[in-house]
């Protein structure tokens, strides 16, 4: 073999090598005689062809063939990148290179072979790559969307069966790979997996898949899916005794000691074990439904949660109103995972990344929520020893799978014109794989389950194929790999039956630091928290200086219940608009500040309002509160990383008592429009407009579909004032016709006899999105 190499490097009278250069490069290439001629370093024959095709689908992938001049010079120079600087074997290579076109066909392959399996041993001689097993998941998928992905009903109903917990015993040298979970559960499917930080424990998620016949067999294809609500009843979303829920297991990494730790009509999954010894997951215990839903799809609404390892003491960390995904721990403490956000706005977009303490307390975000040229921010991963969090950018209507980025929350920033999300603190480490679901249109291939090593270095799972998806409805198969900031990938892992995903070293790994709780108990024995404004002004986009903020009003979204089915029923003129109801409004000092206590335990959302009770800002995202947590803001979507001024720290609102809130008036709380405004109606109006009645129309009153016309709301849908971020001064009451009908020539009269109250309810109306109705039953 080594007589092969010296023919490969001298044998040519056009390549002439000096000597000592050719024995530099054998002793460089030396391990590949090994490699080659014996099976005992690395792997099986089996495992060569398949490092042989998988190079061969990378060049095809990119435009490139295998074999060629383009492909070699292209290797050689992601190895001299990650090496740093050229060595002698990588000279030797180059100036190989200009004799290529006097090779032979098969010379040509074997100069490919020789240069990719030195890149190959480069890549994974690093040391940042652990000498350790990896722990992985073999995975077999719902396909649909990300909403379907974490919902056993439809692995139940679908069929859809296989995958469970492995280890990759020797990484890069062999396809060796024992299971951790066969024969320890029923049938089923598999999700999830993480390890504790002392590499001994395996959490996962399992729903069993009852073996029985189902209407569709094991097609899954969502278009032939059924109206949920007549599906047989074996499989119907609603029976109690259906098995189809994701729960929670923790097993040994030798297979020993499986335990159960989570039970009951609930999917519970994406377990994260937290620096204090709990177990953050995801699960729809928080209760609703998406508002979105088609007729065939029962989604339930899933957030974050926490429990102890013996899957007691379990509490709810999050109130959002719609599902979360993916948590892991950053490095400062903080739990980080996606969140979908879409109060009054687009549903298939704003799925950002957000943090929170672990105990559930200040919950913040961090990028995604103000763009749509980037769908979803899935799978965050901290990077150790740095800020940086990698993340995959995935779309909403397709499973987990995207593009390969990297965020540095320090250069996280806001448009200063459009108060969009900037990119500049993004690295696109995959840019021939663009942002799906977006403006680029949709990718070829994918990555996901990234784990980062460094900055430069990840392990992470591929495919070859198009995401699945609504449009593409094959499930495809992904293997696991090293991949490096430079373009280097080299294949781990491939199982050509059934997706390999999640890599994860079977090892101790540094745990963060602990976050302490500080939630104050007498609050808590009330339900309640305390919120304290510094400075309502302080936002990205200035608010009008001729209307300064005087109170604050806070509303609760409500989560869907009843129907779980899109506009059933339809609140209002918006699109899957959320229910809402005023808990009231607190004042605003004149130096910006507020402090006041609100329920804890609810999605919250603000406005700040000027002195006729119009709307100045108004968020189109929710927070929360925890029992007993005193939370600070600093503005009104003010900049990221803003900070109070620190000459200015004591502000008027904090010299005082917390504000109790003020309630509104009667059809508020929910809101209503029979019994806020058509009362204004019957007062003012009719005299003049008498069609303007509360009579019953088409799901609403005579009265709410005239005034349409006049009206401008938020939505999901072309009708929306505005799509992404809600620029101040143009909330409802500003932006509506119907404000300025009631001062013109013609009413003019009847408006200023108008009591003062009166005039709020239409304005708290249209502020709050005009609703008709403000509950979902």
């Amino acid at each position: 073999m080594t007589g092969c190499f010296e023919t490969i490097l001298g044998c040519c009278p056009i390549f002439p090598v000096k000597n000592a250069l050719k024995t530099a490069m054998l002793k460089t290439i030396s391990f590949l005689v090994i490699f080659l001629s014996s099976a005992t370093l690395f792997a099986e024959e089996a495992m060569l062809q398949a490092i042989r095709a998988d190079w061969a689908a990378q060049e095809h992938r990119l435009g490139r063939e295998p074999g060629s001049l383009e492909a070699i010079q292209s290797a050689l120079e992601r190895t001299e990148k990650l090496l740093g600087s050229p060595n002698t074997a990588i000279a030797a290579f180059r100036e190989k290179c200009q004799a290529y076109d006097s090779l032979s066909e098969t010379e040509k392959m074997e100069f490919y072979d020789s240069v990719k399996f030195y890149a190959r041993e480069t890549a994974l001689s690093n040391p940042v790559i652990p000498e350790a097993p990896f722990l992985f998941l073999k995975q077999r998928r719902f396909v649909c969307q990300m909403l379907h992905e974490y919902v056993g009903y439809y692995y139940n109903y679908g069929g859809v069966i296989g995958g469970g917990i492995y280890i990759l015993e020797e990484p890069g040298k062999s396809f060796k790979v024992r299971s951790i979970t066969e024969s320890l559960l029923p049938q089923g499917s598999y999700s999830s997996p993480a390890l504790s930080h002392d590499g001994k424990t395996v959490y996962f998620a399992f729903c069993e898949v009852e073996d029985r016949d189902r209407p569709l067999g094991t097609f899954n294809h969502w278009r032939r899916l059924p109206d949920a609500r007549n599906v047989p009843e074996e499989f119907n979303w609603k029976s109690s005794d259906r098995k189809g829920f994701f729960h929670i297991y923790a097993i040994n990494v030798d297979g020993t000691n499986l335990r159960k730790l989570t039970d009951g009509p609930y999917d519970d999954f994406d377990p994260c074990p937290l620096p204090d010894g709990r177990i953050a997951f995801m699960s729809s215990r928080r209760g609703g439904y998406i508002r979105c839903n088609g007729d065939f799809e029962p989604l339930p609404t899933c957030t974050l949660h926490a429990m102890d390892t013996d899957g007691g003491n379990l509490r709810t960390l999050s109130w959002h109103e719609t599902n979360e995904w993916n948590p892991s721990v950053l490095n400062d403490g903080r739990i980080v995972y996606s969140r979908w956000d879409y109060v009054d706005r687009s549903a298939a977009h704003f799925h950002g990344l957000w943090a929170s303490n672990p105990d559930g307390t200040s919950p913040v975000v961090l990028f995604g929520n103000y763009t749509m040229e980037l769908s979803i921010a899935f799978q965050p991963q901290a990077v150790p020893n740095s800020n940086k969090i990698a993340f995959i950018a995935g779309a909403h209507h397709a499973l987990v799978g995207g593009s390969l980025v990297l965020f540095d929350p320090v250069k996280a920033k806001y448009d200063p014109d459009t108060g969009e999300d900037c990119f500049s603190s993004l690295e696109r480490l995959t840019p021939e794989v663009c942002f799906p679901e977006t403006s680029e249109g949709w990718p070829d291939s994918y990555f996901s389950s990234p784990w980062p090593l460094s900055e430069d270095h990840f392990l992470v799972a591929f495919s070859f194929h198009p995401i699945p998806s609504m449009w593409h409805t094959d499930d495809s198969q992904s293997g696991l790999y090293y991949y490096d900031r430079f373009g280097n990938m080299e294949l781990l892992y491939r199982d050509p039956e059934i997706s390999s995903v999640a890599p994860i070293p079977v090892m101790a790994r540094q745990v963060s630091p602990m976050i302490p709780s500080n939630l104050d108990p007498e609050l808590a024995r009330k339900n309640e928290g305390e919120f304290l404004l510094t400075d309502v002004t302080l936002s990205h986009l200035p608010l009008p200086e001729n209307r300064p903020v005087k109170t604050l009003r806070i509303f609760e979204v409500l989560p869907k219940v009843g129907s779980y089915i899109v506009n059933d029923p339809r609140l209002g003129y918006a699109n899957a608009e959320s229910a809402r109801r005023y808990l009231g409004e607190v004042p605003v000092e004149a130096d910006g500040s507020a402090l006041f206590r609100a329920p804890a335990e609810i999605p919250l959302y603000f406005q700040a309002v000027d002195a006729e009770g119009k709307a100045v800002q108004t968020m189109r995202s929710i927070t929360y509160l925890q029992k007993g947590e005193r939370r600070s803001c600093i503005g009104c979507h003010e900049p990221i990383s803003a900070t109070p001024d620190r000459a200015s720290t004591t502000k008027t609102a904090m010299l005082r008592e917390p504000s109790r809130l003020t309630p509104g008036p009667s059809g508020s709380n929910p809101m209503s429009f029979p019994n806020l405004v058509q009362p204004v109606l019957d007062k003012h109006c009719l005299e003049c407009h008498p069609f303007w009645t509360g009579e019953e129309e088409r799901g609403f009153s005579v009265s709410y579909n005239r005034l349409e016309p006049f009206v401008r709301f938020y939505e999901w849908g072309d009708r929306s004032i505005s799509q992404i971020v809600t620029r101040p001064g143009e909330c409802g009451a500003e932006m509506s016709p119907l404000t300025e009908i009631l001062k013109d020539a013609d009413h003019e009269d009847v408006f200023s006899k108008m009591p003062e109250e009166d005039k709020r309810r239409i304005y708290l109306w249209l502020d709050a999105n005009s609703p008709f109705y403000g509950a979902y039953d």
